[in-house]
């Protein structure tokens, strides 16, 4: 998959003509949770020709290709839209950039960017957007618009301790699910429910549905309300703390 993932890439430069810069595995394949059903979500940024910036149309900033026979799901975006969503503190995009599986990097450019994070993300908007998503998938659930599955737990957890972090650190979130963890002080009883989320994950498909878990809707619950209290307190300025 991993040669197939690459030779698409090539075949998306020659195609439109312009370079991919960079290559990585956005979701639940990147946080280490993924079940046996998901998609490869491959996200990358690419850069037109400098004639295609200086000419009088706009090129086009934004890439996707629907999902594929081989579960290959394809999006990027345009280097200048992706920097002008980085000012932006956009928390896609910061999860591209320390993904865990990178398929494509011009390693110079690369570094130079992440080199840029801890001076130009703005904690609050990070917190706001991944507290945000928390909100919406939530409520989703709650309202009955969506079903109750070990995935949509988990990707309200992960939303939900992503913006914890940043409110409590002020610096770049780790990707891997794992290590999020690793770095909260978690109930004992918390953690383990999160243990089970995955493992029904893991070993079934994305659509199975399952019963509530009290002691997640309890969590879950009480942290928002925490959270949401503390939220206007974090740093509205650019700069994290030191990584």
């Amino acid at each position: 998959m991993n040669d197939r993932i690459k030779q698409r890439l090539a075949d998306l430069e020659a195609e439109h003509g312009f370079q991919i810069l960079y290559a990585c595995e956005s979701g639940s394949r990147a946080w280490e949770f993924a079940s046996a059903d998901s998609d490869y979500d491959v996200r990358f940024i690419y850069a037109w020709p400098i004639e295609k910036y200086v000419g009088p149309f706009e090129p086009k900033d934004q890439m996707t290709r629907p999902v594929d026979e081989f579960e290959l799901d394809f999006s990027g975006w345009d280097l200048r839209k992706a920097l002008g969503l980085f000012r932006k503190s956009n928390g896609s995009l910061m999860e591209w950039l320390y993904s865990p599986i990178v398929y494509r990097e011009n390693t110079e450019v690369m570094n130079r960017w992440r080199d840029l994070v801890s001076d130009s993300v703005v904690a609050n908007n990070s917190a706001a957007h991944y507290l945000g998503l928390r909100r919406q998938m939530w409520l989703e659930m709650r309202d009955g618009k969506a079903p109750v599955t070990a995935k949509r737990y988990l990707y309200v957890l992960r939303s939900l301790l992503v913006g914890r972090f940043v409110i409590e650190n002020e610096k770049p979130i780790p990707v891997l699910f794992e290590s999020l963890r690793n770095a909260l002080d978690l109930p004992a009883k918390v953690s383990s429910e999160i243990d089970h989320m995955i493992t029904a994950k893991s070993e079934g498909k994305e659509s199975d549905s399952i019963e509530d878990v009290a002691v997640l809707e309890n969590f879950i619950e009480s942290e928002r309300l925490r959270l949401d209290e503390l939220l206007p307190n974090v740093s509205g300025e650019m700069g994290m703390r030191n990584r």
